[in-house]
């Protein structure tokens, strides 16, 4: 029997030891319940866009990728919802989009509704030097003063050739991971029964869905949706379409000064290399396209894919 006040102490500090330790059990997560949310922080960390947030938010539509490193990437399917089917259509959303996010998301609904199956990518922001070497471009460089010494000259020759060739490689990783993407897309419509789908890149994804677009045979077209195309780009893409391909290309841009002015110019270079398979159609579109914009642009779609 414990008496006294140094017993009643001791009795207190084991009573209190005894619920700290049944407390610790009860809020411990088991390990099967912690382990989804652990590869929510793995997916986080490697996209960005939090896929394991949109797996759950749409099951009956996630698809998992397998990609050449031994990762996995979400996207978005939802086959056609009318009879005949009228192909199939990859929607890579811009750059630092989801799957379900903007103009990719509502296409999910709107072509699946017009007998189009659709499935959409999102694509995690490029790295920051791309991003910062685009901005560059867009600014008119500064007249020097006086022009420099040769030592001066050659050391700066010699970082400017490190810096391109460190920004090259990091664009082609990007650029890599894009296709190993769209690849894996493309084989899982395969899988699916769907043969010879278009694709389509919305913003910047414009040239990457092109770029990609060059080394396929069983594509139906690619398309533009308010595209983007960087300084580099925009004098190779007479060249790069000029070159024999089985799939049209249909350019999708706003109507007003923002979207037709690049617009008209770009239809304008393809059509002195004399590209065929192009058709540029202007239309009303938010800055950037956003969800609301999707009845109109499948309707454009489906018209351009049943011709």
């Amino acid at each position: 029997m414990i008496t006294g006040r140094a017993g009643i102490g001791v009795l207190w500090l084991l009573l209190a030891g005894l619920a700290l330790t049944v407390s610790a059990q009860e809020n411990e997560p088991e390990a099967d319940q912690g382990a989804p949310h652990a590869m929510e922080r793995r997916a986080t960390a490697l996209t960005g866009l939090g896929e394991w947030s949109l797996a759950r938010q749409f099951p009956e539509r996630t698809v998992w990728l397998d990609l050449d490193d031994d990762s996995r990437a979400l996207a978005l399917f939802q086959p056609e919802l009318k009879t005949p089917a009228r192909g199939a259509l990859i929607v890579l959303a811009d750059e630092g989009q989801t799957a379900a996010e903007g103009l990719a998301g509502g296409l999910l609904d709107t072509l699946a509704e017009r007998g189009v199956a659709v499935m959409t990518l999102g694509l995690r922001p490029p790295p920051e030097s791309v991003v910062r070497r685009r901005q560059q471009r867009l600014v008119p460089e500064p007249e020097e003063a006086a022009p420099p010494e040769d030592d001066q000259l050659q050391s700066s020759v010699m970082i400017d050739v490190a810096e391109e060739e460190a920004l090259e490689e990091v664009m082609s990783d990007y650029r890599n991971f894009i296709r190993e993407l769209l690849d894996a897309a493309a084989g899982e419509l395969e899988r699916r029964g769907y043969e010879r789908p278009a694709v389509s890149g919305i913003g910047w994804s414009a040239d990457y869905v092109t770029a990609w677009a060059l080394g396929q045979g069983a594509l139906s077209g690619v398309i533009w949706l308010a595209p983007r195309f960087s300084g580099d780009r925009l004098p190779e893409l007479p060249a790069m379409l000029s070159a024999d391909r089985p799939w049209r290309v249909l350019d999708l841009h706003a109507m007003d000064d923002a979207g037709r002015h690049p617009a008209v110019a770009r239809a304008a270079a393809l059509a002195r290399e004399q590209v065929s398979g192009y058709r540029r159609q202007p239309m009303a579109l938010s800055t950037p396209p956003q969800r609301a914009d999707a009845e109109r642009v499948a309707s454009r779609i489906q018209a351009w894919m049943n011709r």
